[in-house]
């Protein structure tokens, strides 16, 4: 979405949400700039260098975030069998250890709705933006959430590498592995005996319960979606290669908290979550806008986030849009120019 690059970005400023009366940091590094740390303000160690630099750290500017992140973790050497293993450590602002982030993709688990994967004694357990361990440490192995749900697997589980011996995935170790689903609360969830909610979640051949609850003020907040509907849509799926529409389902799937204080809405296709946008509700403006999934720093206001994104995708794939859904299309890029007026 380079279109969006020509509009006045708005930048988060987090530090002001959490930082505030409380001692700055600085990144901080030994003489000869292999080795990381933090120190405050007044020169005292908060984290000792003790973690290998492995990108570029800027010594002079405050660090902003709630927590710090290093890769590396020190102790003793995982099992080089098991899928479950931390890559990295997460500190809180006084340079306590909160947990070591699972291994994905050459770095640390990333972020799904809301959670993430942590390893403690070769086991995988979920923590949240707050730090806070929804759940323990238990599972031989777990994937990402998806729709409100994450797969866990009870019993000791092992990495079987492609015939190439690059690419690696996850198999029992031994006999008994138990299969089951887990919910945002970190407890483990029974299929339905049949499907209850046109919304209820399929997964290998059974339904489980609709995990999407909401009070007024959230309704209200995807009622005011409503009009943005296939315009989202546009957004997410214009870009594919003959394209035909079909509405994406949206979801809050975060809720505000002291350091991010944003609704976070995500778009489901067939209950399987497009990770490229974030839309964004800010409940104290009332304003929506649209951030790359990537970073939550930028964020663009909603109404010309989608112009530029449909105006773009109309313009570059003229020959890769059929002609059902080019006008579809044009008419939400119309009726969004309109509204912007």
């Amino acid at each position: 979405m380079r279109g969006l690059k020509i509009f006045v970005t708005l930048i988060l400023s987090c530090c002001f949400l959490f930082s505030k009366g409380q001692d700055k940091l600085y990144y901080m590094m030994t003489a000869d700039s292999s080795l990381v740390g933090v120190r405050n303000e007044k020169g005292t160690i908060i984290i000792p260098p003790i973690h290998h630099v492995y990108h570029d750290f800027d010594l002079n500017v405050p660090i902003d975030d709630p927590f710090i992140e290093f890769i590396g973790v020190l102790g003793d050497e995982e099992d080089a069998d098991n899928p479950a293993f931390a890559v990295s450590t997460v500190y809180d602002r006084k340079g306590n250890i909160l947990y070591y982030p699972q291994f994905f993709d050459n770095g640390s688990d990333y972020w799904s709705e809301g959670l993430r994967r942590y390893v403690e004694k070769g086991k995988i357990g979920f923590v949240n933006f707050l730090g806070d361990k929804i759940s323990p440490a238990d599972w031989g192995f777990a994937l990402p959430f998806n729709y409100g749900y994450a797969t866990v697997y009870a019993g000791k589980m092992k990495k079987q590498y492609d015939a190439g011996g690059e690419h690696w995935f996850v198999v029992p170790a031994e006999d008994g592995v138990n299969e089951s689903l887990i919910n945002k609360h970190g407890v483990r969830v029974e299929p339905l005996q049949i499907r209850q909610d046109p919304k209820d979640y399929f997964y290998n051949g059974a339904y489980y319960p609709n995990p999407f609850q909401y009070n007024n003020d959230e309704l209200l907040i995807l009622k005011k979606l409503d009009q943005f509907e296939k315009a989202i849509t546009f957004l997410f799926k214009l870009s594919s290669s003959q394209y035909e529409y079909k509405p994406l389902q949206l979801e809050i799937v975060e809720k505000p908290n002291r350091y991010f204080p944003y609704y976070v809405i995500g778009a489901y296709e067939e209950q399987r979550r497009l990770d490229d946008y974030d839309i964004l509700f800010d409940e104290k403006s009332g304003d929506f806008y649209i951030s790359q999934w990537a970073s939550r720093r930028e964020l663009v206001p909603l109404n010309e986030g989608l112009i530029s994104s449909i105006g773009e995708n109309l313009q570059r794939r003229k020959d890769d849009i059929k002609l059902e859904t080019r006008k579809l299309a044009e008419q939400e890029l119309l009726k969004l120019q309109t509204n912007g007026k």
